[in-house]
């Protein structure tokens, strides 16, 4: 949707308006969504705006408001699952950065809400998610079950086949039984042939294990599902780059900053390979400048990580261009 049509429906139908921010959240169009999102907050408080406004700041990075955020959402309305879970979520993030004590403690208020949103909506498939990495990755004093991970990823199943074999595959990973997970990955993307999320899952995996030319062609495939998404372009473009393929690249970056030209990150998943192969130095250097020109979308890495990954290929530039100057003429 361009700029001009996002505000004519916030404008005039502010409910409709956040109905599009939920829609391009899940596509990954974070920055389009909080244009939306923010420009009605300056109308109103509801409990959906404070929702939304805790899952853009967090995928921002901002690691202190999300939570007041979504609190304020449940206390305005508690009956509504999502705001549970999101309260949950953003305590599960703040107990990766605590010290043990504060894990439990944040622990146990996790469980309490992913417990309500769940009794609210026994089918919130990202509730159950939550639940199951609960399970598998919470202090045991608190709830580490691995038998239970498994019955909720069964849960999962039959509230929706796709996503079940995509959690198998998600405690198969965590397991380090890279087989099943491949197995269950593929049977994500039988189950669901068009189902994008299944379709790049089975890419990044395939990638990960150095077969890059099938993570290519499931890329290539889910680009086909939607090519309005970021995940796959990023993916393919990365295959791109290590096989070498490299009028293909410049044609996969081209098109994917036409559909989505405010996410720019095909151009760091493909320097990042260049630069980590050694070769084309001179273009993942450029890749990286192009990336840093405008404002990574959420849930991508930051400026920061894109000065950093800049830095170290321009000194490795400069470090090969004065090795060859030393050694003069043949």
């Amino acid at each position: 949707m361009r700029r001009g049509a996002i505000w004519i429906v916030l404008l005039a139908w502010p409910c409709v308006a956040q109905t599009e921010a939920e829609s391009l959240i899940e596509a990954g169009h974070w920055k389009r969504a909080r244009a939306i999102v923010e420009a009605n907050a300056r109308q109103s408080h509801d409990a959906l705006t404070q929702f939304l406004l805790s899952q853009i700041h967090n995928a921002f990075g901002d690691h202190e408001s999300p939570r007041p955020l979504a609190e304020k959402a449940v206390a305005l309305d508690g009956g509504v699952a999502k705001y549970h879970r999101q309260v949950a979520e953003v305590t599960g993030v703040m107990a990766q950065h605590a010290g043990f004590l504060q894990q439990l403690l944040l622990a146990r208020r996790f469980r309490r809400e992913i417990d309500t949103a769940l009794s609210l909506d026994g089918r919130d498939v990202q509730a159950l998610r939550d639940l199951m990495e609960f399970y598998r990755l919470a202090p045991g004093i608190v709830g580490c079950d691995k038998d239970k991970a498994r019955d909720t990823a069964a849960r999962i199943a039959r509230v929706d086949v796709v996503q079940g074999y995509l959690s198998q595959a998600r405690l198969a990973e965590m397991a380090g039984t890279s087989a099943q997970e491949e197995a269950m990955l593929r049977k994500a993307v039988e189950a669901g042939p068009s189902n994008y999320r299944a379709r790049v899952a089975l890419a990044t995996f395939l990638q990960s294990h150095g077969n890059w030319e099938a993570a290519r062609q499931e890329a290539g495939v889910a680009v086909k599902i939607d090519g309005a998404r970021v995940g796959a372009n990023s993916a393919r473009a990365a295959a791109c780059a290590h096989l070498g393929l490299m009028d293909e690249l410049s044609t996969v970056l081209a098109t994917a900053e036409k559909e989505v030209p405010d996410d720019l990150s095909p151009y760091y998943r493909a320097a990042e390979i260049l630069s980590a192969a050694g070769q084309n130095l001179e273009l993942a250097e450029r890749y990286f400048r192009h990336y840093l020109e405008a404002e990574p979308d959420g849930n991508e890495p930051t400026l920061a990580d894109g000065h950093r990954k800049l830095q170290d290929v321009v000194a490795r530039t400069k470090a090969f261009s004065a090795r060859f100057a030393s050694r003069g003429p043949d």
